[in-house]
């Protein structure tokens, strides 16, 4: 089931991606999705066939020989009386009744380290989910541990969740998803928790994830950690690992490599140098987020993830504001836009007037003067200043072209300066000089 107290304490086994693995997705009303997607996260209803389901939602072959039991644990909770404990009830209720084009239900999907025991992750998921719907939301989670690819466990989870607040008031289905009355609320629906869904809700709620995981992962003894932002907020100098299908994990397990999953393993093995500084990134991260949080070692794990929660209602509430540039720099902008426009019209007029000595040279056939030429290649090289794309055979010409000119300058003024002295030698000669 997982590492004894003994082999996990202070063990170096690198966490699959010092990233927390936290995605959301966004359902609307309107369809009728919720029904087979609660009976595929539970494994309940048409799709207890593990041969169905994997056709239909993973992409295997349908007379695949390997069944994956992969369904550890799910339950819902904080619904409503009229849903009588069914979740397929109560989210295709909100599919249903939620207004046209709004969003009915929304789906977290998170990873759970494999360094964890079964237990651990079960006591990890139960806090994030806990800590962020309370008793105030509907939802419905499912813990799964599938094979991966590589042959070792993916523990994750998904959850199905509602903005709609339970708040005490006893209302019917037809009545629940109706808009909330916030003079008399007996009389509307179920207010949507509008902290739920704002702009920085999300970055929210990974930050929470990644809290309560790298909580439980130093609770345990593990020296993996994970870090919410992505590669780029981290300024790591590496593209993500490309996606695969779930037919390219599948024909692995049978030995097959696909070109996707090959792009999976190259990238794998070229990463494989820099997790260690990614790790210690992670682990850096944790330890200021450990002090701005409040964390210190004499608290209970309770002390603790309330420490935590706090810090997630802080942000859920504290809505980001959307950067508004003020008068002055957009009146800067505008300044250099109309610089810039007037710069690329004072260069295409002198493109004309060496594209019309280029045009008289041809039809007279005169003899080119070389500063004329070196100024026309100067200036196709200069393009790459007004927006257009860089000539660097231009440049090169341009520079030999002037190279020469000044080499010639030089040995005009060599030979200027030779008859000069000549002609002082003849005066000297002729009792002239002093």
């Amino acid at each position: 089931m997982g590492n004894s107290a003994s082999e996990r304490h202070g063990h170096e086994r690198r966490c699959e991606m010092a990233i927390a693995n936290f995605q959301r997705t966004v359902y609307h009303s309107g369809g009728n999705l919720a029904t087979g997607r609660v009976q595929y996260i539970t494994r309940t209803g048409p799709y207890q066939s593990q041969a169905e389901a994997r056709v239909l939602h993973q992409g295997f072959e349908a007379d695949s020989e390997q069944v994956r039991e992969d369904l550890v644990y799910w339950r819902a909770r904080n619904l409503p009386a009229w849903a009588h404990d069914d979740p397929v009830t109560f989210f295709s209720a909100a599919e249903k009744r939620e207004r046209s084009h709004g969003v009915a239900y929304t789906e977290w999907r998170f990873s759970l380290p494999r360094e964890m025991t079964r237990r651990e992750q079960m006591d990890g998921a139960r806090d994030v989910l806990q800590s962020a719907f309370r008793i105030t939301h509907p939802y419905c989670w499912a813990f799964h541990d599938p094979l991966a690819a590589d042959g070792q466990r993916q523990p994750h989870v998904h959850v199905l969740w509602s903005a709609r607040t339970l708040d005490g008031i006893d209302r019917p289905e037809d009545q629940f998803f109706r808009r909330a009355n916030r003079t008399e609320p007996a009389l509307g629906g179920a207010q949507k928790d509008p902290e739920m869904n704002h702009m920085g809700a999300v970055k929210a709620a990974r930050v929470h994830y990644t809290d309560v995981v790298n909580l439980h992962l130093e609770r345990g003894g593990y020296a993996v950690r994970l870090h919410p932002d992505s590669l780029s907020d981290r300024e790591m100098d590496r593209e993500p690992e490309p996606k695969l299908l779930p037919s390219d994990s599948n024909a692995y397990k049978h030995g097959r490599v696909t070109e996707q999953m090959q792009k999976v393993l190259d990238h794998r093995a070229a990463r494989a140098p820099c997790a260690e500084q990614e790790q210690a990134n992670a682990r850096i991260y944790w330890a200021c987020r450990s002090l701005a949080l409040g964390l210190e070692p004499g608290m209970t794990h309770a002390q603790q993830l309330a420490q935590i929660r706090t810090a997630r209602e802080h942000a859920m509430t504290q809505q980001p504001e959307r950067p508004h540039p003020s008068l002055h720099a957009l009146q800067a902008e505008v300044q250099r836009l109309e610089q810039s426009v007037t710069g690329l019209e004072r260069y295409g007029e002198q493109m004309r007037t060496f594209l019309r000595r280029e045009e008289r040279l041809e039809h007279l056939r005169e003899a080119r003067d070389w500063r004329d030429e070196a100024a026309a290649e100067r200036c196709l090289a200069e393009g790459k200043h007004h927006g257009l794309a860089p000539d660097a055979y231009a440049e090169r010409v341009a520079t030999q072209i002037e190279d020469w000119l000044r080499a010639q300058e030089h040995e005009q003024i060599g030979g200027r300066l030779q008859i000069r002295l000549h002609q002082q030698d003849k005066d000297r000669d002729r009792g002239m000089s002093w």
